[in-house]
């Protein structure tokens, strides 16, 4: 396996992404739509200063023939073009957006796992694992902004409750649910990496049930 798609599939990445998309829906009850919106906006900022400092590293690095480092600086570009766009306050204009992030951040990663192997690349030093890291974080923050832009896609779905009552009842049991759901993840960070892999589909079960609980909070 590449290390670009190695990082992103590792079993610690995937926690990462599980709490911080549990996170996300936990906040989506707290805030308004535009407050929502803002903390995107951050959270696209910060995968944009992870880019340039992935994409920095991968242009100083040698050993890279011409035509392929000219195809993945591309997609460095194209990336941060879309992470430039401003708000999108409508959600035909909020997917739209999403998509073509996600999108780019999928051509990127398969661009680079085609292009550079971390593992053997000979440019460096065995004690430089400057690329490794840019592409770690990189990848973390590219989950933090997935997590939270298909979190606040329910500010557009979520119904509201005629009887102000009834919503924050529901609103309070699905905080429990998403609490209980952050406890257990914890434990199963807690657990042997080897036995990490059984749960997997456990947890991927647990944040679907979270997302799709939010288009019936005012059922």
């Amino acid at each position: 396996m590449s290390k670009i798609r190695e990082i992103r599939e590792s079993i610690d990445k995937k926690l990462d992404y599980w709490e911080a998309s549990a996170t996300a829906f936990e906040a989506q009850l707290q805030q308004t739509k535009e407050q929502a919106l803002a903390k995107l906006e951050v959270r696209k900022k910060t995968l944009n200063e992870a880019l340039e400092k992935f994409k920095s590293e991968v242009a100083k690095t040698k050993g890279i023939a011409g035509e392929k480092k000219k195809e993945m600086q591309a997609q460095f570009d194209d990336l941060q073009v879309q992470l430039a766009l401003g708000k999108a306050e409508t959600r035909d204009a909020f997917v739209a957006q999403r998509n073509k992030i996600q999108h780019s951040i999928a051509t990127l990663e398969a661009t680079l796992d085609r292009h550079l192997d971390l593992w053997t690349l000979p440019a460096k030093p065995p004690t430089d694992k400057s690329i490794e890291k840019a592409a770690d974080k990189f990848i973390a923050a590219a989950f933090k902004y997935e997590a939270e832009s298909n979190a606040l896609e329910t500010q557009f779905v979520m119904k509201r409750a005629e009887a102000e009552a009834q919503f924050e009842k529901k609103k309070s049991d699905l905080l429990a649910q998403i609490n209980e759901f952050k406890i257990q993840l914890q434990g199963k960070r807690d657990m042997a990496m080897d036995k990490a892999a059984t749960f997997e589909k456990e947890l991927s079960a647990g944040i679907s049930q979270i997302k799709q609980a939010f288009k019936t909070l005012s059922d």
